[in-house]
This record gives C-alpha cells, sequence and structure tokens, in this order.
C-alpha cells in the first residue's frame, strides 16, 4: 500500500539558515530573515512511499515488487534483505513554485539552499515514520544516480517511480527526459533494515564532494566493481 506523509512541521531555524548561507551583513541578515519566515508559510514538504518485497537476487539483477533493477550496488547493499520501503520525498511544488518567482541571483541561490534544508527535514522525517512504525532502529537508504554512475543508473527512476504509484497526483514530482526529479529538491529511494548502516558515499569515487556523508570504501568498492582485478588504480 502507497502511503502519502504531508503533515511535516517545518523546524529549520533562522540561525541554521544563516550559518548555512555565511552572511554577516545586517541588511542581508534581515532580508534573509524574512525570505525565510515566507518560505516555511508556503512551503508544504511531502514523502510517498511504499512498502515492497525482493523477489529475487540474481547477479546484478533485482527483482522487487515484480519490477527489475540492474545494479550492482543494489544487489550487493540489498542481500539478506527481504523488506524495502520505495519512497520519494520532495520540498514540494509550492515553495519550490514561489522560488522560481525570484529573479535575483543571489536570492535564488538561498532559496535553493533552503528548499534544501527542507528537504533534509522530510527525509528525516519518513526516516523516523518508518522506524516508529515497523520498529526499526537502524535504516539505510539506496539511490539511483547517486554517486558514481554505474553504483545504480539514474535511468531506473522510471520503474521506481512506477513501483510506487502515481508520483505526480500524489506529491507533485514528476521526472525529466534525463530522469531527473522536478522540484530539484527531491529524493529517492530505497530505504531498508540494516544495523550496518549503509550509505551510497562509501562506493563513490567523487572527490572532493560537498555532501559527502561517509568515507570512501576502497576494499568494498573492489569487491563490488572488481575494478582492482588487473591492480589497476582510481
Amino acid at each position: 500500500m502507497v502511503r502519502k506523509l504531508d503533515n511535516i512541521a517545518l523546524k529549520t531555524t533562522f540561525e541554521q539558515v544563516r550559518k548555512k548561507l555565511c552572511i554577516e551583513e545586517p541588511e542581508d541578515i534581515e532580508f534573509v530573515f524574512r525570505l525565510l519566515e515566507k518560505a516555511k508559510e508556503i512551503a508544504k514538504p511531502k514523502v510517498l512511499y511504499r512498502e515492497a518485497f525482493i523477489e529475487e537476487i540474481s547477479g546484478d539483477k533485482v527483482r522487487i515488487n515484480g519490477y527489475d533493477f540492474k545494479s550492482d550496488v543494489l544487489a550487493m547493499s540489498l542481500k539478506d534483505i527481504h523488506r524495502v520501503f520505495a519512497y520519494v520525498c520532495t520540498c514540494g511544488t509550492e515553495v519550490d513554485d514561489w522560488s522560481h518567482s525570484k529573479k535575483d541571483s543571489v536570492v535564488s541561490i538561498w532559496l535553493d539552499i533552503i528548499k534544501g534544508m527542507f528537504l533534509g527535514e522530510a527525509t528525516a522525517f519518513l526516516h523516523n515514520h518508518i522506524k516508529d512504525v515497523y520498529q526499526f532502529e537502524k535504516l539505510s537508504s539506496v539511490n539511483p544516480g547517486s554517486g558514481n554512475v554505474e553504483n545504480w543508473p539514474i535511468s531506473q527512476q522510471a520503474q521506481l517511480f512506477a513501483m510506487i504509484g502515481d508520483v505526480k497526483k500524489e506529491i507533485g514530482v514528476t521526472l525529466t527526459d534525463s530522469y531527473l526529479m522536478v522540484p530539484t529538491k527531491s529524493v529517492s529511494g530505497l530505504l531498508f533494515p540494516s544495523n550496518k548502516g549503509f550509505s551510497n558515499c562509501i562506493l563513490c569515487t567523487r572527490e572532493n564532494c560537498p555532501n559527502r556523508g561517509a568515507e570512501f570504501d576502497k576494499e568494498l568498492y573492489a569487491r563490488t566493481f572488481n575494478k582492482y582485478a588487473h591492480g589497476n588504480e582510481i
């Protein structure tokens, strides 16, 4: 059964935003304070998720609820897992549409960061919801298009959205021809119970990534992709 969560109370504070934007000028501080208050008034972050079951894992192929995915990372991370939660989280079309009405480039950057913080709150809300409802202590997530291209190809967003349901109708998130999400401050993936705390970042070779949440695991990468079979280095 698909479930929508849209009762997400935003707790992002001005001090958090000020530090994130690195603003110090009094006039900027006053402006951003008003900007954040208006954004919080308009924003309606949302989550859509579906409980799903793994039917088969063979090599790099994973079948979930009748949908086929092809990914070494997905097959590796879901080994010994039987149930997952397919999801899409978004900052919401309301605040996204409003933000695009702002023509000033600096204000647009500020709003983009604020929307990202709202998305973070929606994602955390989903994690806590799943833990509470299904009585899990720890959850991990794997996301199409995150990290290296080969980890889980972003093109498989199509199958993921189809498996979840009518994502556009329920929470307004759509896919472009290149499988990017609109609003851009949206995230999709699979949540699953795991004491190991899997993160896409441990298999991502991208250096100096500002969003890195875990160190690259060279040994796990080698086992997953067999990149070093002939002594090759990254």
